[in-house]
């Protein structure tokens, strides 16, 4: 009887519009029947890490406006984008501290990889491929040297929303492969003409 008036009153405690309409099983069927691909996989797990490194730098939000840190995929050409995106003020939005966050944030990703160029291709073998050991199967060769090329590290500092109507340099882009020592400069983009 407890349980009973228990589970009466809990379903009493929900909105009324969350009782409205039942769950459509097409949906829970599609969804627990969709398989996650390993690209998915890594990028989830990029997700995670370069949110942890964003987090052990320090970087937070704060009065001038959210951190953002992702991962994205670009169709257009194949690539996988991790990001990193700070509000930053006009005395220290510059290309120089633009390149100093991208190499804290490609060292602090890489800390327990091979020292070495093959560093990024060990670590983002381990962050796409199969938690299960044993041969990669019909995987495509040469697969590190492939996923460091495939994915990006971006770090943007952007214009605070205070600051927005300033005369401050505008928002400065900077990304490179894990695999590069320096970030190359990302021009703004243009519509084509």
């Amino acid at each position: 009887m407890r349980v009973l008036l228990l589970l009466t009153c809990l379903s009493l405690a929900l909105p009324v519009h969350a009782q409205d309409k039942p769950v459509d099983p097409a949906l829970t069927g599609w969804l627990s029947n969709t398989p996650v691909t390993l690209l998915d996989w890594g990028m989830l797990r990029l997700d995670r890490e370069v949110r942890q490194a964003a987090t052990a730098l320090g970087l937070k939000d704060g009065r001038d406006g959210a951190v953002k840190v992702g991962t994205l995929y670009r169709p257009f050409d194949r690539r996988v984008l991790a990001y990193l995106s700070l509000p930053m003020n006009a005395r220290e939005r510059s290309l120089a501290r633009c390149r100093d966050l991208y190499t804290l944030l490609r060292d602090h990703l890489l800390a327990g990889a091979p020292a070495g160029m093959s560093g990024a291709g060990w670590y983002l073998q381990r962050v796409f491929g199969s938690d299960t050991r044993g041969p990669g199967g019909n995987r495509p060769e040469p697969f590190a040297e492939m996923l460091t090329n495939m994915v990006l590290l971006e770090v943007t500092l952007r214009v605070p929303e205070a600051d927005a109507f300033g005369n401050g340099p505008p928002k400065i882009t900077c990304a490179g492969r894990l695999d590069q020592e320096e970030a190359a400069e990302v021009p703004p983009w243009r519509p084509p003409s």
